[in-house]
């Protein structure tokens, strides 16, 4: 069981750990419960993601420095001690714990899998399949939230702390296979891991004008995706009251904010469809691109700069949405996000499409 194909195998079930969530529809309900209202979730939520934004590239840099299997290890054990923490939380700052715990564990696992995935396939010389073997990835964990929802529904049925408790037994599967990793070799033992990744990092990315647009433009679609992911449980308890209908709704993957904030509920249904198929075919393309433009010293650090700029977008808006929603409504607060992010990515998308136009001159003058 040491080959390193089974590294696959291993990722999924790091993936399975972070994916199956059992607890998303019922978040509203749940923080109620517990005297949580929309604006301390979104300050909960917003803290979560700084506490990413805080170690999100120094864990990328750990990942690069110490290996990637290191990192994936530290940050399976405190999802899980996250997920303990929030299973045993009933104020505030039980939560806030939980969240803290929570974030520090995804920014160490954020960058390391994806690298790991790469490298792994670089190993078995099948680096080119890359994007196909993400995009499995994210199909597979489209399907862990898919029944994630009505597994969670089940136990929610019975008391609303049930879910959250073996949301903490779900993320211990993480635990023993990221223990059981074995660290790719190829590229990285012929290049060696750089002891200082900062001056790498800035010539790579900062002056790497294609590699800066695409790292900028994939945070921002993550951003959105994130956002949007977020803000689906309140619209869940906004549009729909009954517990059984939002257990039967979490079966469907969907898209679109402002179609969400006010379209009728079954059309808002299919364009959250139409949203996640887009989000699965979007996130392992621009991830190939990146890992495709980066080497293999940095590579875990420049994927953690994405990350860190999907989670600065979502704890600058997520706050305001729920700020939005407290004082209107939830469809005015996805409203309000739709038109943010329609008007950046339109932006990033010009930057992109000018600096390609600027390549291919060069070229011609050449």
């Amino acid at each position: 069981m040491n080959n390193i194909e089974h590294n696959i195998t291993k990722i999924y079930l790091i993936k399975t750990a972070r994916w199956l969530m059992l607890t998303t529809p019922y978040l509203p309900l749940f923080m109620g419960e517990n005297g949580i209202d929309k604006s301390s979730y979104s300050l909960l939520a917003a803290i979560h993601a700084l506490s990413v934004i805080i170690f999100e590239i120094p864990s990328g840099y750990l990942a690069d420095a110490i290996g990637r299997k290191k990192t994936l290890i530290f940050g399976s054990v405190l999802g899980a001690l996250g997920y303990v923490v929030y299973s045993l939380s009933f104020s505030f700052s039980g939560f806030l714990l939980a969240m803290i715990a929570l974030g520090l564990g995804q920014s160490l696992i954020s960058g390391s899998d994806s690298a790991m995935l790469y490298e792994t396939l670089m190993s078995m010389k099948k680096a080119g399949e890359y994007s196909r073997y993400e995009g499995r990835l994210i199909a597979f964990g489209s399907f862990m939230e898919t029944i994630g929802a009505p597994l969670g529904g089940l136990l929610a049925a019975m008391s609303l702390r049930y879910p959250f408790i073996a949301q903490a037994l779900v993320a211990l599967i993480a635990v023993p296979a990221a223990l059981t990793l074995v660290e790719p070799h190829g590229e990285i033992a012929a290049q060696g891991r750089s002891s200082n990744l900062l001056p790498a990092l800035k010539k790579s990315l900062l002056l790497d004008r294609k590699l800066l647009s695409l790292v900028c433009y994939s945070a921002l679609i993550g951003g959105a995706t994130y956002t949007m992911a977020k803000s689906i449980p309140y619209w869940y308890n906004e549009t729909v009251q009954s517990l059984g209908f939002m257990a039967t709704i979490g079966l469907v993957v969907s898209l679109g904010f402002i179609g969400l904030g006010y379209a009728p509920t079954y059309l808002a249904i299919a364009l959250l469809f139409l949203f996640y198929c887009f989000r699965g075919l979007a996130t392992p393309i621009l991830k190939n691109y990146i890992n495709d433009h980066t080497g293999s010293d940095i590579r875990a650090t420049v994927l953690s700069v994405r990350m860190f700029l999907v989670y600065v977008i979502f704890a600058a808006l997520f706050p305001l949405m729920g700020w939005v929603g407290d004082t209107s409504s939830w469809g005015h607060a996805l409203m309000l996000a739709g038109v943010i992010f329609a008007f950046f990515t339109t932006i990033a998308v010009l930057a992109l499409y000018l600096g390609q136009k600027r390549r291919e001159d060069d070229i011609c003058d050449s």
